[in-house]
C-alpha cells in the first residue's frame, strides 16, 4: 500500500516538475499565429477574468512578436448556456480594450474541448499559412495537456501560460494530473502490475 501511495505522489511530483520546466523553457520569438484557448462565459456573453488574462498574455506576444504578419485566432465554440461563441467574445475584448486590428484575429468558432481548440484552430493555420508555427495561450497549469494534445496532432508549437488565481492552482494541476494519467492509463497498468509482483513475491 505504501508502495503505491509513493507511486502516485512521484508521479505527480514529476508532472509538477515537468510542467514548471515547460512553462519555463524558452520559447520560439516567430510564431505565425497565437492561439487563445476559450472557456465558459460570464452572463453567456462577456469574458470571464480567467479568459481576460488569457487575451491579454496574447495581446503581448502579439505585440512583442517579430513577425509582422502574425495574426490571433480566438478558438471557443459556443456552449449550451451561452449566447454568442465564446471566440465572438473573445474577438469583442480585443476590440473593445487594444489597439489591434480585426483583420488579424480569425474566429475558431466549433471547437467545445481543448484538443479540439488546437486541432480546429490548426486547420485554419494550414488554408493561409506554409510550414506554419503557433503559440497557444491557456493557464499555466493547463499547458501540459495542451501540449500533449499539440504533439498528437503534429502541431509545431509552444505553450504559453498565464497566472491563475493563488487558490485555484491546487485543484487544477490536480485535476490536470489526473487528466493526465486517463491519457497515459496504460502506463499505470504497467507500473501497478510490477508494484503488485513485488509486494506478492515480497
Amino acid at each position: 500500500m505504501y508502495l503505491i501511495t509513493f507511486a502516485i505522489v512521484a508521479a505527480f511530483a514529476a508532472f509538477l516538475l515537468y510542467s514548471f520546466i515547460y512553462i519555463a523553457a524558452p520559447k520560439k520569438k516567430i510564431y505565425d499565429f497565437i492561439i487563445i484557448h476559450g472557456a465558459g462565459l460570464r452572463d453567456g456573453e462577456y469574458v470571464t477574468p480567467l479568459i481576460k488574462q488569457r487575451i491579454d498574455k496574447a495581446i503581448d506576444a502579439y505585440i512583442n512578436s517579430r513577425n509582422p504578419d502574425i495574426k490571433i485566432i480566438a478558438s471557443g465554440g459556443q456552449g449550451p448556456d451561452e449566447k454568442i461563441s465564446e471566440a465572438k467574445a473573445m474577438a469583442n475584448y480585443i476590440a473593445s480594450n487594444t489597439e489591434v486590428p480585426m483583420s488579424r484575429v480569425l474566429l475558431e468558432e466549433k471547437s467545445t474541448t481543448t484538443y479540439e481548440n488546437l486541432l480546429f484552430s490548426k486547420e485554419i493555420g494550414e488554408e493561409l499559412v506554409d510550414k506554419l508555427k503557433f503559440l497557444f495561450v491557456t493557464n499555466n497549469y493547463h499547458v501540459y495537456r495542451t501540449s500533449a494534445y499539440a504533439r498528437k496532432i503534429k502541431m509545431d508549437g509552444d505553450g504559453l501560460g498565464c497566472r491563475a488565481a493563488g487558490y485555484y492552482i491546487p485543484s487544477a494541476f490536480i485535476r490536470e494530473f489526473i487528466a493526465a494519467c486517463v491519457k497515459i492509463k496504460w502506463a499505470f497498468v504497467v507500473l501497478y502490475a510490477i508494484l503488485f509482483i513485488f509486494l506478492f513475491l515480497l
